[in-house]
């Protein structure tokens, strides 16, 4: 049966368990799933823009703490004491009307944003706005340690990484 937002006029907000994708607390068990699990909460978004509120899709998609690639999977590594952690969680970013999202880690490191739809018309009008607020989430990101990078990198990269930093230093 199709589900329409007024099926439920009561419900407020509901909190997904952990067994299901995107739920609180899920883990993703590879890297390879996210891009999808992305493209439809995108499409979901699309055919239904009310289902969040704006200013709270951030907070609704919250997964520095939450979601993330499991520590079982065959993707998960640890992490070398001299580097910034491997970006294994994952955050929402939007800009203006612009939403993506990218691989992050716990200490404010992150991969590049992977946008889901196309950079606005410099003859919109809301183009401005997102200028402004994708200078200001560009500064506040740091993606220098995981630039060019759309997702985590594999051990061997990471290890690679790590090593050209020690040099640095």
């Amino acid at each position: 049966r199709d589900i329409g937002e007024n099926d439920f006029p009561t419900l407020e907000s509901l909190d997904l368990p952990r067994t299901v994708c995107g739920g609180v607390g899920y883990e993703f068990q590879l890297i390879s799933e996210v891009p999808s699990f992305m493209q439809a909460i995108y499409l979901l978004l699309q055919r239904t823009p009310t289902l969040f509120k704006k200013e709270t899709l951030r907070i609704a998609f919250y997964w520095r703490l939450a979601g993330r690639i499991s520590e079982r999977s065959p993707d998960f590594y640890d992490f070398e004491s001299s580097c910034p952690f491997p970006p294994f969680r994952l955050q929402i970013i939007q800009a203006g009307s612009r939403l993506g999202w990218s691989w992050c880690t716990h200490d404010d490191h992150s991969c590049e944003i992977n946008w889901l739809d196309p950079e606005p018309s410099s003859e919109c009008d809301d183009y401005e706005a997102y200028i402004e607020a994708l200078q200001r989430i560009e500064g506040e990101l740091n993606t220098d340690f995981y630039r060019g990078y759309h997702e985590p990198p594999t051990e061997m990269e990471y290890r690679r990484l790590c090593e050209g930093l020690e040099q640095r230093d």
